[in-house]
């Protein structure tokens, strides 16, 4: 099939997407292998046999490294009626990449934070053979990995802290780092997986070395046999199923459903194109650039028809500028008529190399003609007939008429659901202050008012200033030359060619009454009743309960960054309510009480406050907020940013004094406030889209502590992280889980849907809540609004600004 695809001039097909083992890794059945999923490749794993139910979310979160968060039913595992909810974690690293002669080699951790149950370390190689059909893998490990045929710990030979392994632990939540390759013993595994000529069907064989001896006492389940034997099917390519008979006593089924960033659901945009660029009338060579003389276009591919020594040309001098264009200024001697020697133009490419435009001169000084030889050479010209375009002025002078562009430029602009928030029209330049409703990508949004632009505004006006506005704060100037636009549009490196054109710096902070149009728009209010789900995870009682809520949110902004805001929540269907769980925390109960505010707070107030949001500087960002900040709290939040758009990093600091409020989430307090806030570091790597924030201060229940969070963020909006907090609450008074950590998942809308928006659904897992280590949620903080603004940023989606 390869060699029929390969005649044909064609690419092979990639080979299929490697399964999910019953615990939500990439492998065999019970097992792992060394193979890896597409990068990105995110996926959600139910996998059930014994009586032990495990529900896995997995990710490869970069393409040689997998995690996996797991939470497990364990039915009857203490004993009859005596259940187990069981949180892990797992990680795969791959340190070698299959070759032709060799596997692929990976170490893995499993269950290395949580409560160690399961826990156990392994080395594993996997080798493909005919065409990627057969996989065979092999591996040793340690933990769970070791049992039924194990050998000696060779490690426990030399260093006797490695022959001791504990036992899980109570609380949970910790890295037990002593207990990585330890143990008296070390086992092997193995098995293959076949990919049959059946579209989709997949067999599997594997030895496993787990003894299953925690799970064999009160909960019965004891393995006869260390083999498993598994068929497993993919009817779509995001949906995969497989049933088992594992450890010749029990049968097990798995469902996985898989999906990735990178692959839109709907691969398909039906967002209408953009309108055309109108280019201005050509100004005439003979007018405006005189001292070019005649254009002409001999572009290079030919051999010149003569010889550079047969030309007459006296003199030659070639001057390169500072993009690399190099014009040659050609002396014909004072014997020559005054017709135009363009194949010349050749013959002095040949002899100095990489001529881009050559300009012809007679000996008395008048320019007879010039010659692009070259595209770089026919921009250049263009530039340099444009210099000395003398476009008319006098329509500045007619206010009617400067009012009439304006408002054709807002209907322009609505065609996009693009707000024009003020302007600043001179008689060649405009700068426009956008407010961006639809365009998931700022770029996008930028392209489309460019366009605009160009469609309406006169042809003296040369220079567009396009300043995006979030939250009435201006945060980026993207400076076009609107000849740029005309030279460029319809090449194929036209997105590069004109962001290699364009000056991004940091938006001036502005008064806004000297500003066109912008005081028109306020006051102006906003409200909208918008349907909203929580979920609260993990509860003993029911893993995962959920409401359906409707949501009525207003407010009026008064000026612009003065605001008051508000949203209110009703509870339409769900069984929040129903949370029984009591909180033992020893801390004061910032969180643990969540159960309360759901039972008694319904309907209530998620929000009511008055804010004001300022640019300070170039810049330097400002927030005030004051109300009820939270569901929970209410209070006084001040925060500032330093964030310019050239630095891939910023710092903010945060100061908030807040009160707790009542249970039904009115406008009642009870008795406990505190004083709380954090410095912060935001950096973009630029690493794989990977962002990091370090946050550092006095958390909600008065520990002190910080928080680090890691995100792995996509060009199309899609974002995956995890964050961990460490405070002086000791792990045993901070209870169950030890420390607040959890997972953070952000999908756009869009990836989902044929058209653009700037919606969001996002979510935060946690194994537990507890008190320590919570932070004030707070709605408008400055980094989330300005973070898609920077200079890196705007690059990396800079392909959308033609779309």
């Amino acid at each position: 099939m390869f060699a029929d695809r390969e005649a044909r001039g064609e690419e092979p097909e990639p080979p299929p997407r490697p399964t999910h083992n019953i615990n939500g890794m990439t492998g065999l059945i019970d097992l792992p292998s060394a193979d890896m999923q597409p990068d990105a490749q995110l996926s959600f794993t139910s996998g059930y046999f014994g009586g032990f139910l495990r529900n896995t979310l997995s990710a490869q979160i970069f393409p040689g490294v997998e995690a996996a968060f797991r939470y497990s039913i364990l039915n009857d595992f203490f004993g009859p009626g005596e259940t187990l909810y069981d949180r892990s974690f797992d990680v795969k690293f791959r340190f070698i990449r299959e070759g032709p002669e060799w596997p692929s080699v990976v170490l893995g951790f499993q269950d290395f934070l949580g409560t160690g149950i399961y826990s156990g370390e392994y080395f594993a190689g996997t080798k493909h053979f005919f065409d990627g059909d057969l996989a065979i893998t092999g591996g040793i490990g340690w933990g769970r990995f070791a049992g039924t045929n194990s050998v000696g710990n060779p490690l426990c030979f030399n260093d006797n802290t490695f022959c001791t392994r504990a036992g899980p632990a109570d609380t949970g939540g910790t890295v037990n780092f002593g207990d990585f390759f330890s143990g008296k013993d070390m086992g092997f595994f193995g098995g293959l997986s076949w990919r049959t000529p059946i579209d989709g069907l997949v067999l599997k064989a594997e030895y496993s070395d787990d003894e299953y001896t925690r799970e064999g006492g009160p909960a019965g389940f004891e393995p006869n046999i260390p083999l498993n034997f598994g068929a497993e099917y993919r009817p779509l390519e995001n949906i995969g199923v497989g049933a088992y008979y594992m450890y010749g006593s029990e049968f097990g089924v798995r469902v996985t459903i898989s999906v990735n960033p990178f692959e839109p659901l709907l691969d398909f945009d039906d967002e209408p194109a953009g309108r055309p660029i109108q280019p201005r009338p050509a100004p005439d060579p003979a007018v405006a650039a005189p001292q070019l003389g005649d254009l002409r276009n001999v572009m290079t591919g030919s051999p010149a028809m003569v010889r550079y020594e047969d030309s007459g040309i006296e003199s030659v001098e070639v001057d390169t500028g500072p993009n690399g264009l190099r014009w040659a200024t050609a002396t014909l001697p004072s014997a020559a008529d005054y017709v135009c020697p363009d194949q010349a133009a050749k013959a002095i490419d040949a002899e100095y190399g990489l001529i881009d435009a050559v300009t012809f001169r007679h000996a008395d000084g008048t320019p007879i003609c010039t010659v692009a030889l070259r595209q770089a050479g026919q921009e250049a010209v263009r530039a340099e007939v444009r210099k000395g375009a003398d476009y008319p002025t006098d329509w500045y002078d007619d206010e009617a008429g400067r009012q009439e562009i304006v408002e054709q430029l807002v209907v322009a602009l609505d065609a996009d659901q693009i707000g024009l928030f003020g302007i600043d029209l001179k008689a060649r330049e405009v700068s426009v202050y956008i407010e961006n409703q639809k365009f998931r990508a700022t770029p996008r949004a930028v392209g489309r008012t460019a366009r605009a632009l160009a469609a309406v505004m006169p042809p003296s006006v040369e220079l567009f200033e396009i300043i995006p506005v979030e939250n009435s704060l201006p945060v980026v100037s993207v400076m076009i030359k609107r000849s740029s636009l005309e030279d460029y549009v319809g090449r194929p490196d036209a997105a590069r060619s004109v962001w290699l054109s364009a000056s991004v710096q940091d938006a001036e902070p502005r008064h806004w009454r000297d500003v066109g149009r912008t005081m028109d728009l306020f006051p102006r209010p906003y409200w909208s009743l918008e349907p909203a789900v929580r979920v609260n995870y993990f509860d003993p009682d029911s893993p995962v309960r959920a409401d359906l809520d409707g949501v009525v949110s207003g407010g009026i902004e008064f000026l612009p960054g003065l605001s008051v805001n508000g949203s209110v929540a009703k509870r339409i269907v769900g069984n929040l309510d129903q949370i029984e769980l009591v909180s033992d925390s020893v801390l004061p109960r910032v969180r643990s009480d969540n159960a309360l505010y759901l039972r008694e707070g319904d309907p209530g107030i998620q929000r009511f406050t008055g804010d004001y949001l300022r640019k300070l500087d170039d810049d330097i960002y400002g927030r005030l907020s004051v109300g009820l900040l939270e569901g929970m709290f209410g209070g006084v939040s001040g925060e500032v940013l330093w964030q310019p758009v050239e630095q891939s990093w910023g710092l903010g600091l945060e100061m908030n004094w807040v009160k707790q409020r009542d249970f039904n989430q009115l406008f009642g307090f009870r008795d406990y406030d505190v004083f709380t806030g954090h410095a912060s570091l935001y950096w973009d790597t630029g690493w794989y889209g990977v962002s990091t924030q370090v946050d550092v201060g006095r958390y909600l229940a008065g520990d002190w502590g910080g928080t680090l969070t890691v995100k792995r963020r996509f060009p199309n909006g899609w974002e995956l992280g995890a964050f961990a907090t460490f405070t002086d609450v000791p792990f045993s008074e901070f209870g169950e889980g030890s420390f607040d950590k959890g997972l953070i998942l952000t999908i756009p809308l869009n990836w989902t849907l044929p058209f653009e928006t700037r919606s969001t659904i996002s979510t935060i897992v946690r194994p537990v809540t507890r008190d320590g280590g919570q932070r004030l949620i707070v709605s408008n903080r400055l980094y989330p609004i300005v973070q898609d603004m920077g200079r890196a940023e705007l690059r990396d989606g800079w392909q959308g600004f033609w779309k």
